[in-house]
């Protein structure tokens, strides 16, 4: 039922555009730089079930209920703007609850226990880690409690490892490297799921010093700039590298404008006018009609080749 409520609410985004995971451009860098109010707004749809303790779960066809963790940071990081904007000590609760959830995880290794399409159960993901380490840099400030930065260092450990080392990090052909949303032998460079990474990873480094977390930073920023282009088609977005996906799959509107509000951040922090320039672009992408039909036709060509996994 909620696969077809996805599909429906996805063409309707391809026909009318869409304002979702919009860019929160907050001067004093309190606010979690993507919006996920429209996930509150509907709870049943992005969250529910949740189990006793108020922690989302999900249940997949193939292998029943499981924890996915960036659903939990999702849930965590709307909450917690929520408090920010409004004050809500309901919002600041349940933020911290979710926070706590993270800290259950010793390793900071917040693995997947399911096979999916190549991984074998259990895997972690750059996004899950690198979210994870922006609710626990927002639950240290909220509480002052070292724990949680602590912690949230841990998250990031992965990503100084490679993928047969048990982390996360891939490399180009020219040498740029990659943080993987879904760190396989064959990865395919998921872009947001790199860009949640770098998110994480930066605010990390704006609480606590720490030369080699921002060399990292400064590193997959030039990763981004040598190789914007590989996720460019036209003026709109690409959701992984064509060459290593099997085509050019093109991105749902609220993905692309997801590419949107994570440049956005990345040009506030560096002013890189390469990808300044690409932001402008796909902004023009998401607001014109004909682009948005033809990024629907090639995620429908994308689609009858490589079907997805559920």
């Amino acid at each position: 039922m909620k696969i077809s409520k996805k599909i429906l609410r996805d063409l309707l985004k391809y026909l009318v555009g869409t304002d979702e995971f919009s860019f929160n451009d907050d001067p004093k860098a309190n606010l979690y730089p993507i919006s996920l109010a429209f996930t509150l707004e509907d709870f049943r749809f992005y969250y529910e079930p949740i189990d006793c303790e108020g922690i989302p779960y999900k249940i997949y066809q193939s292998v029943g209920k499981q924890y996915n963790p960036t659903r939990v940071a999702a849930y965590a990081l709307a909450n917690y703007n929520e408090f920010v904007d409004c004050g809500s000590e309901q919002s600041r609760k349940t933020f911290v609850k979710c926070a706590d959830w993270f800290l259950g995880f010793v390793d900071g290794r917040y693995e997947y226990h399911f096979d999916w399409n190549d991984l074998e159960a259990p895997w972690i993901s750059c996004m899950a880690q690198g979210e994870a380490a922006s609710v626990l840099v927002r639950a240290y400030r909220v509480t002052n409690n070292s724990t949680y930065l602590d912690h949230a260092e841990r998250s990031l450990r992965p990503f100084f490892c490679s993928i047969p080392d048990g982390g996360v990090q891939s490399k180009f052909d020219n040498g740029s490297v990659f943080l993987e949303e879904y760190p396989s032998s064959k990865p395919t460079h998921v872009m947001n799921g790199f860009l949640y990474a770098l998110v994480g990873l930066s605010e990390f480094c704006d609480v606590r010093e720490s030369e080699k977390h921002f060399s990292l930073y400064k590193e997959l920023v030039e990763t981004l700039k040598n190789n914007i282009g590989l996720w460019c088609n036209g003026s709109w977005s690409l959701y992984e590298d064509p060459a290593l996906a099997g085509g050019m799959n093109s991105c749902t509107p609220s993905y692309h404008n997801l590419h949107i509000s994570q440049l956005k951040w990345v040009c506030k922090r560096t002013e890189v006018p390469e990808l300044c320039r690409v932001v402008s672009s796909w902004e023009r992408g998401l607001n014109s009609f004909p682009v948005r039909m033809r990024a629907l036709w090639g995620k429908v060509l994308f689609r009858l080749k490589n079907q997805a996994q559920r």
